[in-house]
């Protein structure tokens, strides 16, 4: 379930007010944010299909973890949504990398369009 609709009747079950449901939300873009660079960098280096695949890993581990944070207690929670965006960060960046070593020129504004606009279709969908 995504944080945006769970959080919801977690702040219900643990007491929170809305500035502590704006930090929790927040918590995952600071983890995201710090990755932008460095996941580009890395995937220049080391290959997009590496670092991306570090990267859902990383993800996954940090989206298990979070209902355990979220019981053990609010810091441990906002550590883990900030982990979790730091897998989701180096996403976008490993993309652009993998896209611009595999596709052809010619093809790549499509290939792009084609990447981004499934994930927004993913969200609609559900």
């Amino acid at each position: 379930v995504n944080m945006s609709v769970a959080i919801l009747p977690m702040s219900q079950d643990f007491g929170w007010d809305s500035a502590t449901i704006g930090i929790v939300q927040s918590s995952f873009f600071w983890g995201y944010l710090l990755t932008q660079i460095i996941g580009g960098v890395a995937a220049d280096r080391i290959g997009g299909k590496k670092v991306l695949g570090f990267g859902v890993l990383w993800w996954s581990v940090a989206t298990a973890i979070t209902p355990i944070a979220a019981h053990k207690g609010l810091v441990p929670l906002l550590v883990a949504r900030a982990c979790m965006g730091v897998g989701e960060g180096v996403a976008m960046p490993s993309m652009n990398t993998i896209i611009s070593r595999w596709v052809p020129t010619s093809e790549r504004s499509r290939s792009l369009a084609l990447v981004y606009s499934g994930m927004y279709s993913g969200s609609i969908v559900g």
